[in-house]
């Protein structure tokens, strides 16, 4: 190859690479450009300008509630209220945040959803009542609320979230993790992805919770997900010392075990839990600790195999 094939190559891959960074992920297109223009809904069109903010400003939408949302990687938010006419105090705020993933998306909108809420196939998962409804889809999470007396709430509210979830990128479907705790027991609509401090323990750094019946008892399923089994490890024997910390005296397995290890937590009692690879998983809430042995196997095959 020639010195001038060789540079055009270079500068080929210059360009290339340049187009890259400049364009970004699909998934970070602009947040503006999400917002349904001029109408989210027949009749129902942009009130005002569109809004804005970043982590930096977040505090000022959502006073209170930014802290929420910054552990779960918040990059963007864009808003929105659509009006009727001239009844411009009553209408439909639109919220749209980025966050740091889809798994992230969906821990922000499974911290709203409550055991057996009305879902809705919008997005990923979504759910609807009088006044409000919340879906997400791919990073993005999507909280739509009505404001003042607005007549036909829930098929507004539908209609509005529809011409929106056509123009966030991304497919209609849900984390990979969250199979994961698609075991016999567990309650779908529990289901929470937690960014930081898991059960309420800085040493488990972020997981999956949900609630359970297991063996005809109520309980509470987890899964830690760590960096590494290494880090596992750790966070294990974290759990052991604060254990003993707290006036229990637990046996202390070898720190790479697998083999199920039960206590009496402090604040969710009978308590097993099991390492396998970067994985923490465990049944708490139990009066009988030896039931949670199958839903265990259970958690592990689907670990193993999401």
């Amino acid at each position: 190859m020639d010195r001038r094939t060789v540079l055009r190559v270079f500068f080929v891959l210059i360009a290339v690479q340049a187009l890259c960074i400049f364009c970004g992920p699909a998934s970070s297109s602009p947040i503006d450009s999400m917002i349904p223009l001029p109408c989210c809904a027949e009749g129902w069109t942009l009130d005002g300008k569109i809004g804005q903010y970043t982590a930096g400003n977040l505090y000022e939408h959502i006073n209170g509630e930014a802290e929420l949302y910054l552990p779960y990687g918040f990059e963007a938010l864009g808003t929105a209220f659509y009006s009727r006419g001239r009844n411009s105090g009553a209408g439909i705020a639109a919220d749209i945040y980025r966050m740091g993933s889809a798994l992230d998306a969906f821990g922000i909108y499974s911290n709203y959803r409550d055991e057996g809420v009305e879902l809705v196939k919008i997005g990923a998962e979504g759910f609807i009542n009088e006044s409000q409804l919340m879906f997400f889809k791919d990073r993005y999470f999507v909280r739509l609320s009505i404001s003042g007396t607005v007549e036909g709430g829930k098929s507004l509210l539908l209609q509005c979230a529809k011409s929106m979830a056509v123009k966030i990128p991304g497919a209609d479907v849900r984390p990979k993790d969250l199979r994961m705790l698609d075991v016999q027991g567990v309650v779908p609509d529990t289901i929470r992805y937690v960014a930081q401090s898991v059960l309420g323990y800085r040493f488990f750094t972020r997981g999956l919770t949900a609630d359970a019946l297991v063996e005809g008892e109520p309980a509470k399923i987890f899964i830690v997900i760590c960096e590494s089994p290494e880090a596992s490890s750790q966070a294990l024997e974290d759990y052991i010392d604060y254990l003993r910390g707290s006036g229990l005296k637990p046996g202390r397995p070898g720190s790479m075990s697998e083999e199920p290890f039960a206590t009496e937590d402090p604040l969710y009692k009978g308590t097993v839990i099991r390492r396998y690879g970067k994985y923490l998983f465990g049944v708490a809430k139990m009066r009988d600790p030896s039931k949670a042995t199958e839903m265990l196997n259970r958690v592990r095959s689907c670990i193993i195999n999401p």
